[in-house]
């Protein structure tokens, strides 16, 4: 059985910030609001520095839904507008949805957004601007990343997926063996985020190397 995940090469990523926009994009995601984001970690800002000049620690971390397997935000729902499909993936029932919020403090990875708000498009974009098969945003329910599902049901990978410059983001059956998820998954040094939370997130990071620092730093 197919059991979508993603691992993230933190080596590979640059904080370019691709894959969030063309996430926003195909699933018409209001302005103010992000599935997909990218976090800093480290740099010289004081309230995230791990070091002192010269020696300044950061890399960039992208963060979506992990679709984990034991999601808190299922039973967290009491409405019941959560559930998960076959292959992983949660999803958000909007008709059900009553945008209580419950979701929101229960998942880990602040991956859900509530739209207090009339959502807000570009002017002339009012209707959507991504893919048609991706329902409307609306005012008063919670939404999220979705790993693009409507793709995957087509044979697609992930926008963002499909958006990133530089591969960071390997996503693919973690229940095939021979998928680069799988493997990559099952290194000694993939590590899932917030492990301790209990949720198994579909979802693994590599760490960054000494070696990838300093090729960003030294410009070459």
């Amino acid at each position: 059985m197919t059991r979508w995940a993603m691992v993230f090469n933190l080596d590979r990523c640059i904080g370019c910030w691709a894959c969030a926009v063309a996430c926003k994009s195909e699933n018409s995601v209001g302005e103010g609001l992000w599935w997909q984001q990218v976090d800093t970690i480290g740099g010289p800002r004081r309230d995230t520095a791990t070091g002192a000049f010269p020696q300044l620690d950061k890399h960039y971390q992208p963060r979506n839904c992990f679709h984990c397997a034991d999601a808190p935000c299922l039973p967290a729902c009491p409405e019941g507008a959560i559930s998960q499909r076959a292959d992983g993936i949660v999803e958000i029932d909007y008709d059900a949805c009553t945008g209580c919020g419950d979701c929101i403090q229960a998942c880990p990875y602040d991956a859900i957004s509530l739209n207090t708000m009339p959502p807000s498009l570009p002017n002339g974009l009012e209707a959507g601007h991504g893919d048609a098969a991706v329902a409307p945003r609306r005012q008063g329910v919670a939404e999220k990343c979705t790993f693009c599902a409507h793709r995957l049901d087509r044979g697609q990978d992930p926008a963002c997926v499909a958006a990133c410059p530089t591969d960071v983001i390997s996503f693919g059956d973690l229940d095939d063996p021979a998928s680069a998820v799988a493997d990559k998954a099952t290194r000694t040094d993939a590590r899932r985020p917030k492990e301790d939370s209990g949720a198994k997130p579909a979802a693994w990071y590599l760490p960054y190397s000494v070696g990838a620092r300093q090729r960003r730093s030294g410009g070459s």
